[in-house]
């Protein structure tokens, strides 16, 4: 096995990996190892070897270990967030909470807004978004999500998403029946799941100007899933 350092240089990027943890991108080391052929019929290892090549990033900068080396996330499957010292806007952080959904529980996506909000500022970056408009140009303080729902299992079970026009990124899988499974929310989780994740966004982005994330649907049968979802009073505890 051969190991490779190699030094980046400024400004570096805020990247993002598989299990939620962001970090100043400083270096990758590279891990070369040999690899045993295998035969087609058997699957037996072969005499010939050839050599794999993986990437890892090194971080630091911040106040964590300056040099830490992510193993647990090879350099291909990290995300960009932006260059140090730039700034992210709405459409970074949904493109983050779609890929940390791929890992994280949902307990711990509900802290990825703030977790993203602290990386950014500990990088000497931020967060930049502009609200809406209304016709006097005054900014609306207020976003609307408009929630689709599909059905599965032959309506026992539905998968509810924000529209993909939305700024925002909500997801979540329940049961309209008892759950077959714990990890599977009930209609009632679902909803309390998905008030604390409106929340954790608006705690997050509250200085820059959000006060309220307000939910609409077209589909008439989840109306009410939507209605109570807007009757939830905001948790200041969600963080």
């Amino acid at each position: 096995m051969e190991t490779q350092l190699v030094r980046l240089d400024k400004p570096y990027n805020i990247i993002c990996g598989k299990d939620g943890k962001f970090g100043l991108h400083i270096a990758t080391m590279i891990v070369v190892k040999e690899v045993h052929c295998t035969d087609g019929d058997t699957g037996q290892p072969r005499a010939e070897t050839y050599p794999v090549a993986h990437s890892y990033p090194v971080v630091g900068g911040g106040v964590g270990i300056d040099g830490e080396v992510w193993m647990d996330s090879e350099l291909k499957d990290c995300l960009v967030i932006c260059r140090q010292g730039r700034s992210a806007g709405l459409s970074t952080l949904k493109e983050v909470m779609k890929y940390c959904n791929k890992e994280e529980k949902p307990d711990a996506l509900l802290r990825v807004p703030a977790k993203l909000n602290l990386a950014l500022m500990e990088y000497n970056s931020h967060f930049s978004f502009e609200l809406p408009k209304d016709e006097d140009q005054c900014a609306i303080r207020d976003y609307e999500v408009r929630l689709e729902f599909s059905e599965v299992n032959e309506g026992s079970s539905c998968m509810v998403y924000a529209a993909k026009e939305s700024e925002f990124y909500f997801y979540d899988f329940f049961d309209n029946e008892a759950p077959f499974t714990p990890l599977v929310h009930t209609n009632t989780e679902s909803i309390a799941y998905l008030a604390k994740l409106r929340d954790a966004y608006v705690w997050t982005l509250y200085l820059g100007g959000l006060q309220r994330i307000k939910f609409t649907t077209k589909d008439t049968n989840y109306q009410w899933f939507v209605d109570q979802l807007n009757s939830k009073k905001p948790d200041a505890a969600v963080l």
